[in-house]
This record gives structure tokens, sequence and C-alpha cells, in this order.
């Protein structure tokens, strides 16, 4: 039974006690029909009559213009009919906040989803009526501008209606604030889009346009008293800020790119984020423009670093606790890290003038200080604390202030910034010494100053600990000037003697009298380089033509005699040579001279063609003793110069493709469309590339007994403990381990190539048993 009554009790009406037979007793029926009359009554009471009529009129004008859009236009004549209803109706025409208050139920009880819609709608075209009046003030002579430039509606009637109503505080709030924020937006976009050196900016925002347009607007809306009781003047400066502040954050990349020219821009961005603290979503948006801009392989390096540069700097003048530039740099300092020749292109922006700019200027900076202690926080100095010290804010604090100067943060300069993208300055050394070594072997005239201002500079940065292999090098460089010039005097000594002493036997046989002995200046320089302290260098080697190696013998036997008991060993490849050509036309009987300067190879090929007007590419090969691929790229060289061609002929009744000497004519040709041909054929860089090459496979040549050692001992490795062993185990050696874990993978991949290690499906490496 108890079971039942809770079902009956459960299903009835609010309200609703019946019996429990199930009758519903006569009081109970009473105030049933007084809340049925109540609700019948309330379609009778003016206020929703009001509230219909003015729903009713608006559908119908919406009906006849047929388009939602325009439902604004009907709004202000239905505000201001509805308010004079409601006076109308009151005590002294003073509507008592209970009838206003039954109004505004009444409407908004029978409002459509989209009414608030209509006033952001009419709100917006007033404020644009005004934004064009503000921008048309010095156009007196536009009469057509100004009859079109009238307010849509009576403002002091509606906005009057709007404030008797008592809707603009309570109601109206969202649509009149979304008007204002879309007003203010696109109107401080007009005027400071695009304009980054102009630093008055944002007081011309913030001050002449919101008190010429937007402040003179909401007083009309909301009333003086409630403008100054609500602190509109406040309101307005921080949403004045924020549209300014999030128009600049969206031109952040541009800012970037152009800085420090747009530092004027940077500095009022600065302002406008410590009124609106927006910078997390700074922070998000120039992360995503850089990841979406920059940091894809269709960049340079150089431009990417310059870009990088550019943020810390810019992020520096907003944040100088280099919060904003942890969050924002980590895509750009990863993309960095992955690219083969980020480290090359620091240092030669480094060291090279042309190529330098913000980083040349760095490395020469009054302040700068060496790397460890540039990277160093204050936590880990030496030093111990004065009593001026103060521990560092609270997180809460530090995450609500962006700008505050943390004691660990914003103490390293931009090229520690950068030698900490590998967390090393090894990598860094070893790549200036490889390009320290390119330049110094292309210095014909042995100039060092330059080098040495350089290395100097560097010393202070690096450490001179880790440059005294470069000072050896310039050293070596400055000993060949010396030992050269010694050398060059001691052969022209010796053949002017030689001159002199066959002239003194002709003289006793002819009875002339003595002429003045006039020898040729010696034609070879050398630089001695102690190949201890120089990166790898080409080893290759090739037979010279006899006249260059005899050149090159005088000088070797001037040397051991000079420096005995030590000896020349002549890296071959790495030559330069001064070439002058006379190409004589066997018809005409004219000639031409022209002047090249190549490597020693390039020499030796084209010296042969004095000997023999063709040559075929087997017989070249044959003579410098190198294979025949090589012969035919270097030849390559001479024919973009159109000093050699090729020709068709006949050897063992087979057509073969010979090289021959052209004519007077094309090779006076060259002098002015051949120099861009000739890189179609040979790389200018490719000789600085080796030098690299060779260094690297040579250093991690030395770490092939580590490996090998380390997969006899513990079996089959992965590559990440391969490389973890490395650092730790061969760290404390001479040779470093300073490579990352790709180079090891592509040397691990080399050995596997010459089947001294196997690697499994599972990536495991180990020795392979034969």
């Amino acid at each position: 039974m108890m079971v039942s009554v809770s079902a009956a009790a459960s299903s009835a009406p609010v309200g609703l006690a019946p019996h429990s037979s199930g009758k519903m007793k006569p009081s109970d029926m009473e105030r049933w029909k007084r809340a049925f009359a109540r609700a019948n009554s309330y379609k009778t009471r003016p206020s929703t009559i009001a509230a219909t009529e003015f729903f009713d009129k608006a559908n119908g004008t919406e009906n006849n213009d047929a388009s939602a859009s325009n439902e604004w236009r009907t709004l202000p004549d239905r505000l201001v009919r509805l308010c004079n209803r409601l006076c109308d109706g009151a005590v002294g025409q003073i509507p008592s906040e209970k009838e206003r208050l039954a109004l505004t139920a009444a409407v908004f009880a029978a409002a459509p989803p989209n009414f608030l819609d209509a006033f952001r709608d009419m709100f917006a075209a007033d404020l644009t009526v005004h934004q064009a009046q503000w921008s048309h003030d010095d156009d007196d002579n536009d009469e057509d501008a100004s009859e079109n430039l009238n307010p849509p509606f009576n403002e002091a009637e509606v906005y009057g209606a709007l404030r008797t109503l008592g809707w603009i505080q309570t109601k109206l709030a969202k649509p009149m604030g979304q008007a204002l924020h879309d007003t203010v937006l696109s109107a401080v976009r007009d005027m400071i889009g695009g304009e980054f050196e102009d630093g008055t900016m944002l007081e011309q925002v913030a001050q002449t346009w919101k008190d010429t347009v937007i402040v003179p607007w909401v007083r009309d809306v909301v009333g003086s008293d409630a403008y100054e009781a609500d602190a509109w003047e406040s309101k307005l400066d921080f949403a004045v800020a924020e549209c300014f502040a999030t128009i600049r954050i969206g031109e952040i990349f541009d800012i970037v790119a152009t800085f420090p020219d747009s530092m004027p821009a940077v500095h009022e961005l600065r302002d406008a984020l410590d009124r609106t603290r927006m910078h997390t979503k700074l922070a998000t948006e120039l992360r995503a423009s850089l990841s979406r801009r920059l940091i894809h392989p269709g960049a340079n390096t150089s431009q990417i670093i310059s870009v990088y540069c550019n943020v810390i700097k810019l992020l520096r003048e907003i944040d100088p606790s280099d919060g904003l530039l942890d969050v924002v740099a980590e895509p750009v300092r990863s993309y960095l890290r992955g690219r083969n020749d980020t480290v090359r292109c620091i240092v030669t922006s480094l060291t090279d003038e042309k190529a330098g700019g913000d980083l040349y200027e760095e490395l020469r900076r009054q302040d700068a200080r060496p790397l460890e202690q540039a990277q160093l926080d204050s936590d880990d100095e030496g030093d111990a604390p004065d009593y001026d010290w103060s521990p560092p804010p609270s997180l809460f604090k530090q995450r609500g202030t962006m700008g505050y100067v943390s004691q660990s943060g914003g103490t390293g300069d931009i090229l520690s910034m950068l030698v900490g993208i590998y967390g090393s300055k090894e990598l860094f050394v070893n790549e200036y010494r490889v390009m320290l070594a390119d330049k110094l072997l292309a210095n014909l005239d042995f100039d060092t100053d330059k080098e040495v201002h350089n290395l100097e500079l560097l010393k202070l940065r690096f450490g001179e600990l880790s440059m005294r292999q470069c000072e050896i090098m310039i050293k070596d460089i400055d000993d060949s000037k010396r030992i050269n010039s010694n050398i060059r005097e001691t052969i022209v000594e010796k053949k002017k003697k030689r001159k002199e002493d066959q002239q003194k036997k002709k003289r006793k046989k002819t009875q002339q009298p003595p002429e003045a002995a006039e020898v040729d200046e010696p034609v070879v320089d050398c630089a001695i380089v102690s190949h201890i302290f120089w990166p790898a260098l080409q080893k290759e080697q090739f037979k010279n033509h006899p006249r260059i190696q005899s050149q090159l013998d005088e000088f070797s036997l001037e040397y051991a005699a000079f420096k005995n008991p030590r000896r020349l060993i002549w890296h071959q490849m790495l030559g330069t040579v001064q070439v002058e050509l006379e190409v004589v036309d066997e018809d005409g009987g004219g000639s031409h001279m022209q002047e090249f300067t190549c490597s020693t190879l390039h020499a030796t090929l084209i010296s042969h063609f004095e000997d023999k007007q063709q040559w075929t590419l087997e017989d070249l090969a044959t003579e410098t003793g190198l294979s025949e691929e090589s012969v035919k790229k270097k030849m390559g060289w001479w024919i973009a110069n159109r000093v050699v061609q090729l020709v068709k002929g006949r050897s063992g009744g087979a057509t073969v493709t010979k090289y021959e000497l052209t004519s007077v004519d094309e090779l006076a040709d060259t002098e002015h469309d051949s120099a861009a041909d000739s890189d179609y054929y040979e790389d200018d860089g490719e000789e600085q590339a080796l030098s690299a090459r060779a260094q690297q496979a040579e250093e991690m040549q030395v770490y092939e007994s580590y490996i090998f050692g380390m997969l006899a001992n513990l079996g089959q490795l992965p590559l990440d403990r391969i490389h973890n062993n490395l650092k730790m185990f061969a760290s404390g050696s001479d040779h470093k381990y300073d490579k990352t874990a790709r180079q090891l993978s592509s040397f691990l991949q080399k050995l596997c190539k010459e089947e001294k290690l196997e690697c499994g499906g599972d990536g495991m490496y180990r020795v392979l048993k034969k």
C-alpha cells in the first residue's frame, strides 16, 4: 500500500493535494481558479500590451524590408513610443521602479533571440557616423559627404528613452560593449596599421581620437552622471589600449622583420601591454607567426638567425626578464639546432663584415663578457650576496608582471644565446678553425691583420685556451711570409751567381765587356703549416706538369737547406696559380693575352696543351694520375672560359671526343660572358667544403675504436646508448666527443656500408662477424 500511495503522490501536479480517495478538496479548487485568473490577467496588463505592440510593429516592418539586418532602423522610433507610453501611464510622467521593471520584464520575455543584436547594430551605425564625421572634419568642401554624415536617428531622444527605461546599464551593456569594441578596433587599424616608425600613434589614438569621438558618444548614451559614477574614462582607456595591442600583436612579425626601424612601435606596444596584460596573447601570436612564416625549408639560415636576433632584442624591450623570449624562441632554437649550416652561418656573421650585421657588431661590443660568465645565473656566481639582495618574487607575481627583471633572466647576450642552442662552444671553435684555414690558404698576400683582429675578439668571448690552435695557424702564415721572402732572395742570388759565372766563361772566350746579370723572379710562394694544429686538409695527389714541378722542387730544396732537417709535403689540391695565356692564331699570326686565377690542377691541365694541341680525356688522366671523372670536371672550367673546346676525332677506327685550344676570336669573347658559365661546371666553394668534410671524417674516425670496444664488451646497443657512452667516456680524452646524434648515426651507417658493423631491424648495432 505504501508503494502505490507514493507513486500517486509523485504524479500529482504542483499544488494538488488529493484525498486518499483521489478527489480534490474545495479549498484546492479555489486556489487553482485564482492561479488561472492571475495568468489570464497577465495578458491584459499594460506592460504586456505595450510589449506586444512593440514587437508587432517590428515584425511588420521586417517583413516589408525583407531583411533581418534592417531591424535596427525601426528600433529608435519604437523605443521612443515605448518610453512615452511608460511615462504617460505614470504619476507626473515619472515612472516608478516597479512600472519600469514590469515593462522591462514583459519586453524581454517576448523578445526574439536576436533582439540584442538589433541594439548592437544600432549602436554600431551611430558610432560609424561619428567616426566618419571626425574623418571628414578637414574636408569642408565636400557637401555631398556632409549630407551623408547625419546621425541615423535623434540621438538625444533615443538615448534619453533608453535611460528612462533603465536598460543601458543592465540589459544593453553587452551589445553596447560589442559595438564600441568593433568600432574602436576598426578605427585603430585604419590609423596605425603598417606604421611602425611614428612613436605618437598610441597617444594620438588614446587622447585625440578617443576624446573627440568615443567619449562624447558614451556621455550621450549613458549620461554625464553615470559616466563619472561608473568610471567610463578608465574603461575607455583600457578598451583603446586593448585594441591598440591587438592590432600590433597581429603585425608583430612585420615589426620584428623591420626592427630596429620599428623601435617606436615596440615602445608603444610595451606601454599598451603594461595596461592590458596581454603578454600571453603576444607570445602565442609571435610563436605561431615564427613557425608559420620563418622556420621552413624555404628560408635561408642566415635570414632565420637575423630574425632570431631581432626577436631577442625586441622582446627584451618588452620583457627584460626573458620570460617571453623563453616561450617564443624555443621553436626557432630547435629548428636551428637541426640545420647543418647553422654553426657556419653564425661564425661567418661574427667574422665577416659584409655578411655580419647584428652579430658582427655583437662581437665588437665594449661591454661583452666571456661566454662562461654570460651564461651564468646570479645564483651560480661565487660572490656572497650583499645586504641589498632580495629573493625573487613568487611565481604568481612573475606571471602577473612580465616586465619584472628577474635576477636569473635577461643576463645572456645574443652570442651566448646562439651558442646556448647547442650547449657547447666547441662546435663554434672547430667551425671557425675550418673557416680560418680556408681564408688563410686563400690569402695570397699573407696579410693576417684582419684575422688577428677577429681572433683577439673571439678570444675575449670563447677564451684564450679554445683559440690556441687558431693562434698557431695565423702564426704559421706570418712565418711563411718571412720564409718565402728569405727563400726567394736566396734563389735570386743563386741564379744571379750562376748567370755571372756563365758570363765570365763566355767573356773569356769572346772577350766581350761584362753585362748586368738579370734573372727571372721566383714564381712560388708557399703557405707552410703545422699539420698538427690545422684542420684536416685535402690530401689527394696528382702529377704536376714538369715545368710546374721543377719550380716546386727548387723551392723544396731551398727550404730543406734553410730549415734542416724539416721537409715540405705539398698539398697540391690547395694551390692557387695565376696563369697568363697567350693564344697564337697559326693562320693569321695574331695573338691574344689573358690572365686567369685557377687551382694548381687547372694550371697543370692547361700546361699540357703547350706541349700538344689536342688531348683525349684518357691521355690527360694518365698524365695527371687522376680519374677521368675528376679530369673531365676540371676541364669543364676551361671550356666554360672558352680557352678549350671539344672536338670530334678518330682513334683506332672509333670516334672519340678530344680537347683542343680555341681560336683567338673565341678567347677574346671570354672577357664579357664567360664568368657566369663557369659556375655551371664547378662550385666556387667546393674546395672550402672539402676541407670541412675532411675534418669531420677524420674526427669521426677517432671514435671508431671506442665504438668497436663498446660493442665488443657490451654486445648490441642502440644509437642513444652509444651516443651517451661516447659523451661519458670520450669527453676526458684528447679528442673530446661533441657530435650530435645525427652525425653519429651517419657515421654508424658508413661503418655498416663498409661491412664493419650491422644494424638489425630493431635499431640495435653490433659488430659484424665474418
